[in-house]
């Protein structure tokens, strides 16, 4: 049979899901544009759509594995932490039994008199276990002993409280959580200093506007006369001095023997630092608060 004249023949090949080709003779008007190509509908022999049903069936088991897998994998930390939980429960059995047969059955007989923390055991004058803890870091026992009832801000020999030795250890989580939990940030050890004292101290600027947000008088002095301002001086720490005259620092105050925060910056004798020091204090007004 001849051609029609006007109709050529062109190879055509369709793509059906799953990666299979059919390639089939298609008829093409010449005079039309080629983005308006016409192609049959083509269909298999046995009479399917090129996307035939197992393949949709394939791909909807595909998707199901999927989210099967996806759902093991999201149960996955919580597994992971009940395995760990069962190992630390594990080992813990496992210390208790060792320790429990390596003790002497005085040692052991000690133990069983403690199963509570026997605080006034642990404790002197000077070592304060809630102070040492403090300086240690170590916050999940320090809440341990404060849930047995320790008083937050007990103090030792020297009138300190766990805030004053946090602030000295510049241990800024611990003294964070310390003033969350209720420590007294305004209380005096016998030197009469407080904990924003001894931030000054040890230039812990964190530390000081911590303080100061919690309330503090920036103008408490010591038994000596010493504000926190007479120690910036000291310290030659412009911008802590600047923090505490902006939050209401008397740069008038006199210590007992009548010196100014401006008196202990110009001690330092003629260098820049003293100058600085001195041209900050001189331009700030009296009992300015900005």
């Amino acid at each position: 049979m001849t051609s029609h004249p006007i109709l050529q023949e062109k190879t055509c090949k369709f793509s059906a899901l799953g990666s299979k080709s059919h390639t089939k003779v298609c008829a093409v008007d010449p005079y039309q544009s080629s983005s308006t190509t016409h192609l049959q509908n083509w269909e298999d022999p046995d009479g399917s759509d090129s996307e035939s049903e197992e393949d949709v069936e394939d791909g909807e088991e595909n998707n199901l594995d999927f989210e099967s897998d996806w759902e093991e994998e999201t149960d996955a930390p919580e597994t992971s932490n009940n395995v760990e939980k069962l190992s630390t429960s594990q080992i813990e059995e496992d210390l208790i039994k060792e320790v429990e047969q390596l003790l002497t059955p005085e040692e052991r007989a000690i133990l069983q008199q403690n199963e509570a923390p026997d605080l006034d055991k642990i404790s002197t004058a000077k070592w304060n276990p809630l102070h040492t803890l403090a300086l240690a870091g170590q916050i999940k026992f320090m809440d341990n002993l404060l849930a047995n009832g320790y008083d937050i801000d007990t103090v030792d020999k020297d009138g300190q409280t766990a805030l004053h030795k946090a602030v000295l250890g510049k241990k800024e989580a611990v003294i964070s959580h310390l003033l969350r939990k209720g420590a007294k940030p305004h209380l005096q050890d016998l030197d009469g200093a407080t904990p924003l004292h001894y931030a000054v101290q040890v230039s812990a600027m964190q530390t000081v506007k911590l303080l100061i947000k919690s309330k503090v008088d920036v103008n408490i002095a010591d038994n000596e006369g010493w504000t926190p301002l007479h120690v910036a001086m000291q310290s030659r720490n412009r911008d802590i001095a600047k923090v505490l005259l902006v939050n209401g620092a008397d740069k008038t105050r006199r210590t007992k023997d009548g010196k100014t925060p401006l008196d202990l910056a110009l001690c330092y004798g003629k260098e820049f630092k003293a100058y600085d020091l001195a041209k900050l204090l001189k331009l700030v007004p009296a009992n300015n608060y900005f």
